[in-house]
């Protein structure tokens, strides 16, 4: 995680994302899809659920339809991945605090976001200090047994969690090595080329001064 702040001298290749910082951010996209198909999923079922009026025209119906479905889709899209993104940050930062990967970062990450997430109740400062203190509750009963399951997993199938985790800096690697062997092809043909013209060049001059 330390390597996020490096400083990267004039001249020299950045070096690839940290594993957690890929990881997070894939996280956060999944979270963010997932608030919006579930958006479209609710805007779609209480579209089923009213009741159409015959009174209204068909474009005005349609206008409402479509308004009502990016709104819900925009709206729980960024919810849920703003959740996602806190939980997954949290457990990522105690995961490099702690130098341990068990069930207590996932049930610390829970706990935190759930915390924030009661904050965010409006109303005055008691209404929010008790939305914590519910979220804490809610957030550390829920994540508890979801952290014990992930930790069994990765018990049971070390190989598959860490190679969700290498996957990004691998293929980064793997990117780098790419270009720098197309660089290297390149700059090699170009080499051959000028080789080539100085060859040919030398043998005109040499017919021509035979003349």
């Amino acid at each position: 995680m330390n390597r996020a702040f490096e400083r990267v001298k004039p001249g020299e290749d950045p070096p690839p994302p940290p594993p957690e910082l890929i990881q997070w951010a894939r996280e956060t996209v999944y979270g963010s899809l997932a608030g919006v198909v579930y958006g479209a999923w609710s805007a779609h079922r209480a579209e089923m659920a009213s009741t159409p009026n015959p009174n209204e025209a068909l474009n005005v119906r349609r206008h409402r339809i479509w308004t009502r479905a990016i709104s819900d889709t925009t709206l729980h899209g960024v919810r849920l991945g703003s959740f996602v993104s806190v939980f997954s940050a949290t457990r990522l930062a105690l995961e490099s605090t702690r130098e341990i990967r068990d069930m207590w970062n996932v049930v610390g990450a829970g706990v935190v976001t759930s915390s924030l997430t009661g904050m965010a109740i409006p109303g005055p400062l008691s209404v929010r200090l008790r939305g914590a203190a519910l979220g804490v509750a809610v957030g550390g009963a829920a994540t508890l047994p979801l952290g014990y399951c992930l930790q069994e997993l990765e018990r049971l199938l070390p190989e598959h969690f860490e190679a969700i985790t290498t996957t990004g800096t691998a293929s980064k690697e793997e990117d780098s090595s790419e270009k720098v062997d197309l660089t290297e092809m390149f700059i090699g043909q170009v080499e051959a080329e000028l080789e080539e013209y100085k060859k040919e060049e030398r043998r005109r001059r040499r017919s021509w001064f035979s003349k």
